[in-house]
C-alpha cells in the first residue's frame, strides 16, 4: 500500500504550502531511499554521492558552491570531500586565495557514471509511470518553486513571522 493511501483525509484540509511541502518530503524519502539502495553497497553516503553528482555537474565548484547545491554547510561539504578525496575520487587544487577548487578523478567520474546508470535503473520502474510530458511539467513547476522559495525578499518577510510567533511580546 502506497503512502498516499495510507494517510487517512478526515479532517480540515491542509494549507496549500504546508501540502506541497508535505508531498515534497515524502518524494525525498522515496528518491532517498532508491538511491541509497544503490550507493551503499559501494561504500557510499548520501551526501558523498551528493557531492560527487554536483561535481559531475560543476568541475572546479567550490566547498561553498557545492554546499549551496547539496544544501549542506560548508563545513559539512568540506569534510565529505577529504573522505572523498582520501578514496581517490576527488583532487582539490589551489584556485583563487584561500578558495579551493575540487574536481572529479578518473576514477570518481567512472565511480558517478557507473552510479548513474545505476540509480537510473532503480528508480526506472516509478518514473514509467512519467511521460516525457509529465516529467518536464513536473520539472517546471519545481523550478519555479525552487526560485520563489529561494527569493531573497522572502527573507525580509521572517522578522515579520518572528513578530507573530510571540504575540505576548510587546517588543
Amino acid at each position: 500500500m502506497s503512502t498516499m493511501s495510507k494517510m487517512k483525509n478526515s479532517g480540515d484540509p491542509l494549507p496549500q504550502g504546508i501540502e506541497i511541502g508535505a508531498l515534497s518530503r515524502i518524494i525525498r524519502h522515496h528518491f532517498a531511499d532508491r538511491i541509497e539502495q544503490v550507493i551503499h553497497p559501494l561504500g557510499l553516503t548520501l551526501g558523498q554521492w551528493t557531492v560527487l553528482r554536483e561535481l559531475k555537474r560543476t568541475p572546479g565548484a567550490s566547498a561553498s558552491e557545492l554546499a549551496r547545491a547539496a544544501v549542506h554547510t560548508p563545513q559539512a561539504v568540506s569534510r565529505l570531500v577529504r573522505t572523498l578525496q582520501e578514496e581517490g575520487l576527488v583532487e582539490r587544487s589551489p584556485a583563487r586565495g584561500r578558495v579551493v577548487d575540487n574536481h572529479l578523478t578518473a576514477k570518481g567520474r567512472k565511480v558517478v557514471d557507473e552510479t548513474f546508470i545505476r540509480i537510473e535503473a532503480r528508480l526506472a520502474p516509478a518514473l514509467e509511470k512519467f511521460d516525457r510530458a509529465n516529467a518536464e511539467e513536473f520539472r517546471r513547476l519545481s523550478r519555479l518553486l525552487i526560485e520563489a522559495l529561494e527569493d531573497p525578499a522572502d527573507l525580509a518577510d521572517l522578522a515579520d513571522l518572528a513578530d507573530l510567533a510571540d504575540p505576548a511580546d510587546p517588543a
